[in-house]
């Protein structure tokens, strides 16, 4: 048997799991490199490192406030993604590997948003006299502009919308995401003096050799809001609607009113939104239908279920093969039965029994199968450096869908701050790629304590019910603090820092840096 030496010395290095919040700043402070932190799963699976774990905690004793200021950390838009972020912390969480439910990390999020009080802006870095621009005001170019003009950058956002916030505002429905929040997080970015030039549009009102010229550094945040069309007969027909541009038109001052039977086509949550939306245009019946089948579809099971709450029919492992209409107008919608979706391979292609065939009578049709980006406009595969995200052009960056198409609002936001922290670099002299691959001196790999958390069912979000036509108000709600307590007890508190190497000097920085007195240095009492 082999004896790792180091393993049997003796670990000085102590920790009180009912205080310690995994935060990191004993690892960062020790002298000796001795220390490392064992990082939780949701925290490793989180596109933007945020320490889900450690603000769970605070909910967990009562300190909503310091949660609210842990998560602002790394994340300035807690009230965005409380309510839209797509939870990979929630698919990775040691609870759901081991009792088939996550801890409801998302929604403690947004209870500390509403809970925690007004989140304080960070100090902001003294002005460099350096000029970047961000191009689009999605969540990509959000974060990208927060980091930015956090590090002293004078930051002027373009869009080429009215008003900012990209998807977040267009695309994405009221009831999911209210415009007073939108608004809140956005003026956060105001406060940091972020400016914002809207109705205009790249390719339009300037170029990008204009742009890299008069500016020190620009980012691209462009998303991809085109709507993709299916190619099908009858596609152009009065009364088909395209997800993107629908939705669209209903956050407008006029919005669109429907009637009678519409049928969605697509599988994911845009498609969902969509259908949830026409419920609410007038629509008197909504059904979606999709290549996969019902427990196949991309959407979430908790979004799947929301949208059947409210009355949309779900019928999966349908093809469409043309839009039926009379007289210019859609009159139905003709599909055959799909029987994969994948090959083989897991490539999409696919397959389908040409005899079996069904008709839906539609008064409306909305295609909701995909977005892609501007194919005039900079972007794609291939387009930038995959580490850097720097384009050809030396002082232009890439961030968001622009990169590699469609992607998550949480991926959208971590792509900008790579972005970002490229532009940064640039502008400030410093090397682009060193230390980038870096992870920090952490623990992927280690055995988990299950002793912890509460045995407790996962917390039922409330949800406010569908009145009507017209009726547009938030559905989730937020928790009550009593129920997020209850909830961040079932939290297992996976990761904790520990001493690795057995090489402590008793120099004791990190005992006296830790902010929760969670550590301690177990020395022979005369050192002291």
């Amino acid at each position: 048997m082999r004896i790792n030496l180091l393993e049997a010395l003796s670990d000085n290095i102590k920790v009180n799991k009912d205080k310690c919040t995994a935060c990191g700043v004993c690892v960062d402070t020790c002298i000796l490199d001795n220390l490392r932190l064992k990082l939780a799963p949701c925290r490793q699976a989180c596109p933007l490192g945020v320490n889900c774990q450690g603000y769970v905690q605070l909910i967990l004793r009562g300190e909503d406030a310091a949660g609210l200021e842990m998560v602002g950390r790394t994340l300035p838009f807690p009230g965005i993604l409380g309510r839209l972020c797509s939870a990979q912390c929630e698919a990775s969480c040691e609870r759901k590997k081991q009792t088939g439910e996550a801890v409801a990390i998302r929604a403690l999020k947004r209870y500390l948003s509403e809970a925690g009080g007004e989140m304080p802006l960070p100090e902001r870095a003294p002005e460099t006299g350096k000029r970047v621009a961000v191009v689009g005001s999605g969540p990509a170019g959000m974060l990208a502009a927060w980091d930015l003009a956090v590090k002293g950058h004078t930051v002027t956002v373009y869009d080429a919308q009215s008003e900012p916030g990209g998807m977040l505002r267009w695309a994405v429905p009221a009831y999911r995401l209210p415009l007073e929040v939108l608004g809140a997080e956005w003026g956060r970015l105001e406060a940091l003096g972020v400016s914002f030039q809207g109705n205009t549009a790249l390719g339009r009102d300037f170029t990008l050799e204009q742009l890299s010229g008069d500016y020190d550094a620009v980012v691209l945040a462009l998303g991809c809001p085109e709507s993709r069309r299916l190619g099908v007969e009858g596609e152009d027909a009065q009364g088909v609607y395209h997800a993107l541009d629908l939705l669209k038109a209903a956050r407008g001052d006029d919005p669109p009113s429907l009637s009678g039977k519409v049928v969605v086509i697509g599988g994911g949550e845009v498609a969902l939104d969509t259908a949830q939306t026409a419920l609410r245009l007038g629509a008197e019946s909504v059904t979606v239908v999709s290549l996969e089948d019902r427990q196949g579809m991309p959407a979430t099971p908790e979004a799947l279920a929301l949208a059947e709450a409210e009355g949309v029919v779900l019928d999966g492992s349908w093809g469409p093969t043309r839009i039926l209409t009379q007289d210019g107008a859609v009159s139905g919608l003709e599909l055959k039965r799909c029987l994969a979706v994948l090959d083989n391979e897991g490539n999409f292609a696919p397959s389908y029994d040409e005899c079996q065939l069904n008709t839906m009578e539609a008064n409306a049709v909305i295609v909701a199968i995909g977005q892609e980006r501007e194919a005039s406009l900079p972007g794609g595969p291939g387009s930038c450096d995959p580490l850097t995200l720097q384009t050809p052009v030396a002082n232009v960056f890439l961030a968001g869908d622009a990169v590699g198409g469609p992607s998550t609002i949480v991926e959208a936001m971590a792509s900008g701050r790579r972005a970002a922290e490229s532009a940064h670099r640039l502008v400030s002299g410093e090397h682009l790629t060193y230390g980038r691959e870096y992870p920090g001196p952490v623990e992927t790999e280690y055995e988990i304590d299950h002793s912890r958390g509460s045995d407790a069912a996962r917390a039922q979000i409330p949800l406010r019910r569908l009145s009507g036509a017209g009726d547009f108000a938030e559905v989730e709600q937020c928790l009550s603090p009593e129920d997020a307590r209850a909830e961040a007890g079932r939290c297992y508190s996976c990761g904790a820092p520990f001493g690795k190497f057995r090489t402590c000097w008793f120099c004791l920085p990190c005992e006296v840096e830790c902010p929760q007195e969670a550590l301690w240095v177990d020395i022979p009492y005369l050192l002291r």
